[in-house]
């Protein structure tokens, strides 16, 4: 299977269990930037961090291939496992920060694989992205910044990632820079 039904499988079991999550990585940015290859889903769920057991038990009941043990000590120690579905790698992220609770509120539905999906909204999705602050990552914010111009909230990023980082983090010159070279107009 391709990350794309993966994505909108997950999704399906997941609403048929009134279980909130968004996606996000290369899923999202296809819909808010230029669209790239990918070899995993990205999916938060909205789960109390401290319920490990909770979201190990869910993912069994999605049909997820995994070990539990080791899925439950990567939820306690990072918020974060790694999974595979129908074959491919899935990352499981749980909301550790408030930050998540404000991207929550942003979340946008959108048709994938002829299903109406959760992903993270243009803006909530550069701070996630810079947040990992990888090579790619400020690649996929810039590709996102060029795609959606004028109708990306810049500033509102900025102010994200000042509440989680401070205003001496690189992320903040590294996003200034981003907004610099790529102008809203």
């Amino acid at each position: 299977m391709n990350a794309a039904t993966v994505a909108a499988e997950l999704a399906a079991r997941l609403e048929a269990r009134h279980q909130e999550y968004a996606l996000g990585g290369a899923i999202a940015l296809g819909y808010w930037g230029a669209p790239r290859g990918t070899v995993d889903v990205d999916v938060t769920l909205f789960l109390p961090p401290e319920r490990t057991g909770e979201c190990v038990l869910l993912l069994g009941e999605l049909g997820c291939d995994f070990s539990s043990e080791k899925a439950a000590a990567s939820l306690r120690e990072h918020g974060f496992c790694r999974v595979t579905h129908g074959g491919l790698a899935v990352d499981v992220f749980l909301a550790t920060l408030p930050f998540y609770d404000i991207a929550f509120t942003r979340r946008k539905w959108v048709e994938l694989e002829g299903r109406t999906v959760a992903i993270w909204d243009a803006e909530s999705l550069a701070v996630f992205k810079m947040m990992f602050f990888r090579r790619k990552d400020l690649a996929d914010v810039e590709k996102i910044l060029r795609t959606q111009g004028p109708r990306f909230d810049r500033p509102w990023v900025r102010q994200q990632l000042e509440t989680l980082y401070g205003h001496r983090d690189p992320r903040l010159s590294n996003w200034d820079d981003l907004v610099k070279e790529t102008p809203a107009s």
